[in-house]
């Protein structure tokens, strides 16, 4: 009897201890986030979880995130990177295929087959050609006002300030925003289309103001330059720009209009699907967003 009771105890414990060892292990979503969007990791990253882990890096440098001793701790990859190539796109798949967890690719439409060659891969992103088409809108409604044509000639003058590189999303924004303002019968004389680095900004437009009647400007990152320093010519808009956030920080400004994107829509997006590959649940249900395939979009708001 001493015996079995020796044995008993032994085995409670070697289970004790084993079940100790696993409620040890916390795995967590790891998101890697490009410093292009560093407004979106200082939100989330100032709320970081033990089972949430937020890093500010570009998706190029994942290898130093995602390595054999970190693998077996990671439930979740996401990617918020708008400028991610095909084969970093691929070799995170690869990673998160050989764990088999899901993997996000917010803000940028990466290849089909790509997307394709795991089925927990997914993409969510926005159809920034709509967005543009939004935008186009609203600098018509102000066009009908006359806070545009400061010079009372009939004509939308603006300059196009660029980054010094361009992406995706900035480029189809861009371009769809343009192509709307002219089929909405706007008159426009675009004075020039320029790239600068965020430091010029300011003191371009300041230095331009009188000749322009708006300065499109395609980085979010460029905006916050203005509003402490700036100081419009007359009133209304003179700053139109794209822009990331939970809120629209810039409404108080009225020399300001941005085409204002919410990212909180990308991390709901992405829990939504989340919660159905939890449930096993296929196709899709409760996601309040277009799905083609394993592309979420997410509806512009401005």
């Amino acid at each position: 009897m001493k015996k079995f009771l020796k044995t008993a105890i032994t085995l409670l414990l070697c289970f004790g201890l084993c079940g100790c060892s696993q409620k040890e292990i916390i795995k967590y979503d790891l998101n890697i986030i490009s410093p292009s969007f560093e407004n979106v990791y200082t939100h989330y990253s100032a709320n970081e979880s033990d089972t949430e882990k937020y890093i500010l890096s570009s998706a190029s440098g994942y290898s130093e995130f995602i390595t054999e001793e970190t693998l077996p701790f990671i439930e979740s990859i996401t990617i918020c990177d708008e400028s991610i190539d095909a084969d970093t796109a691929n070799a995170i798949i690869s990673l998160a295929k050989e764990i088999n967890v899901p993997v996000f690719f917010l803000m940028n439409d990466i290849d089909q087959e790509i997307i394709n060659s795991y089925d927990k891969a997914f993409c969510i992103s926005a159809d920034y050609s709509y967005i543009g088409e939004m935008f186009a809108n609203k600098i018509n409604e102000i066009w009908k006002t006359g806070i545009a044509d400061k010079d009372g000639n009939q004509i939308f003058s603006f300059s196009v300030i660029q980054p010094e590189t361009m992406n995706n999303v900035q480029q189809k924004f861009y371009e769809s925003m343009l192509k709307n303002i002219e089929l909405l019968g706007i008159p426009l004389e675009q004075l020039e289309e320029i790239y600068l680095s965020k430091g010029d900004v300011l003191n371009y437009c300041t230095d331009n103001k009188k000749k322009n009647e708006a300065f499109f400007i395609l980085d979010s990152n460029y905006l916050n330059v203005f509003p402490d320093a700036y100081e419009p010519y007359g009133e209304g808009v003179e700053i139109l720009g794209i822009e990331f956030g939970i809120e629209n920080s810039y409404t108080a400004y009225p020399y300001m209009l941005m085409c204002f994107i919410d990212y909180t829509e990308y991390f709901d997006a992405r829990d939504a699907v989340m919660a159905n590959i939890d449930a096993k649940v296929y196709p899709f249900k409760n996601l309040d967003y277009s799905i083609i395939e394993k592309y979420l979009y997410i509806p512009a708001t401005i």
